[in-house]
């Protein structure tokens, strides 16, 4: 059984390592649509068209459900894509409930991109799981782009985290939620800046445990053969720019032994 992994560049391999991790049995096909990144720049409407080409993409693959491991695309697109395709859909939204449960303090800080941070979508999160909480909802436009562009952009990304987390310091902020899924791929900075004491807290594993749920219900009986079979699945890596792309991507792949096809796709 395969399930497709969409994001706009690297952020999304934390969700198929999550996945990869807890649902070894399922084969992936991961897309990095960096020939169309940023998404932050782009408006609702050209994202909206954009993950109904994707979806269509994923049809003609065969894959059995589509993770749109973007939150940018998620709260932008993801309602265009579920009413434009029969496969199964699952999100990723930032993980502020739980925030809000773990904050010794009650202040929490939600970084996300400028797309996500506007959102109606995660102001209602807010709103709905705030309670006493005190939130600081912060933004950067540059840092998951620089992250895409790794290793070269390596000293841009830790002057970024130096700056955010300083604000968040001076907020005295005892709980930080990763709203964008490029960011946990260099958490250890945020770790660095923050110090133990500040709780992370980011949705690759609420996704995880989604999707099975999804599958098991779309699919019962190829998911009981599934779970229980040796077969341990494949990973599939596509980008929609170029060959330097793929070298990157391999980067953040926790089991690059996995990856057993790469390619560059015109969509």
């Amino acid at each position: 059984m395969k399930v497709g992994v969409i994001d706009s560049g690297a952020g999304g391999l934390t969700i198929l390592n999550a996945i990869h991790k807890k649902q070894a049995y399922l084969d992936l096909l991961y897309l990095a649509d960096d020939g169309f990144a940023p998404y932050g720049d782009k408006t609702t409407e050209q994202l909206q068209q954009r993950l109904i080409t994707i979806g269509q993409f994923f049809e003609r693959e065969q894959v059995a459900a589509i993770v749109v491991a973007c939150n940018t695309a998620t709260v932008a697109a993801i309602d265009t894509l579920r009413a434009n395709t029969y496969l199964p859909v699952i999100g990723v939204e930032p993980a502020v409930k739980p925030a809000f449960r773990l904050g010794k303090q009650r202040r929490v800080a939600v970084l996300a991109t400028p797309v996500t941070a506007k959102s109606r979508r995660l102001n209602q999160l807010i709103e709905l799981w705030q309670a006493d909480s005190q939130v600081h909802i912060m933004s950067s436009a540059s840092l998951a782009y620089d992250i895409d562009a790794w290793p070269e952009s390596q000293t841009r990304v830790r002057q970024t985290i130096e700056s955010l987390c300083e604000k968040m310091n001076q907020d005295e902020v005892d709980t930080l939620v990763l709203a964008c899924t490029h960011y946990p791929l260099v958490k250890s900075y945020f770790v660095e800046y923050l110090g133990a004491d500040c709780d992370i807290v980011e949705p690759s594993e609420g996704v995880s445990s989604q999707l099975k749920r999804r599958l098991e219900a779309a699919y019962p009986e190829q998911m009981s053969l599934a779970i229980c079979s040796d077969k341990t699945g494949q990973i599939d890596l596509c980008t929609s720019s170029s060959e330097d792309s793929i070298e990157r991507l391999l980067h953040w792949v926790c089991q690059p032994d996995r990856v057993k096809n790469k390619r560059i796709v015109s969509i």
